[in-house]
């Protein structure tokens, strides 16, 4: 059975997922805060709604205020709710090939990064602080065989979790590599002594 684009677009038919994971919710502790606060701004706003709109009648300049704070509002239920939907589509995702970063936003931006598990040399995670503690999050760190480069995924929830999901994840690919490598050389050894065996009787 195929599993071509199963569980996501891009995946291959031999690829099986084991999980994915996103940015730790904290990352969005500012923004939820501020809504809370302007949350309770309207909802005070809406339970005085008359005495409101009486002080503003009778003034000009407080009509122009209370329009200032309404695109004001408008412009940050628009950005949270952005800010909010743009958490929930960037993800990244752990198969038995390979860890895939989709850098992706609601409206501009649809990136895949992938990275073989067999071109990984070392996974490290990083865990600063009392609050990555407390909130198991942290950052974890991917280093490569062939070059310097890294690649960092920053903020990930239950980094301990998904730091062995990768390790075992690249230790598995890597077994098979070999495995598949070795077989590789023994049918060519074969192929070879098959050769040179019937030069001989030739």
């Amino acid at each position: 059975m195929s599993n071509r684009d199963k569980h996501f677009k891009g995946q291959q038919e031999n690829e099986t997922l084991i999980c994915f994971f996103r940015h730790h919710w904290m990352v969005l502790a500012k923004d939820l805060f501020y809504f809370a606060i302007f949350a309770v701004a309207i909802v005070l706003s809406l339970l005085n709604f008359n005495s409101i709109v009486d002080i503003v009648r009778a003034d000009y300049e407080l009509k122009l205020l209370f329009l200032s704070a309404y695109i004001f509002a408008t412009v940050f239920i628009h950005r949270f709710s952005i800010k909010l939907l743009n958490y929930f589509v960037n993800i990244g995702i752990i198969t038995d090939i390979r860890i895939i970063d989709h850098d992706r936003t609601v409206f501009f931006r649809d990136s895949m990064d992938s990275i073989d598990l067999s071109q990984i040399q070392n996974i490290e995670q990083i865990k600063d602080g009392l609050v990555p503690a407390i909130f198991k999050l942290g950052d974890i760190k991917i280093f490569m065989t062939a070059s310097s480069a890294t690649k960092t995924f920053y903020n990930v929830t239950n980094a301990k979790f998904h730091f062995r999901c990768m390790n075992r994840a690249k230790e598995a690919r890597q077994i098979a590599m070999r495995g598949y490598s070795g077989l590789q050389a023994a049918q060519q050894s074969e192929a070879i002594t098959t050769e040179n065996a019937h030069t001989i009787q030739r």
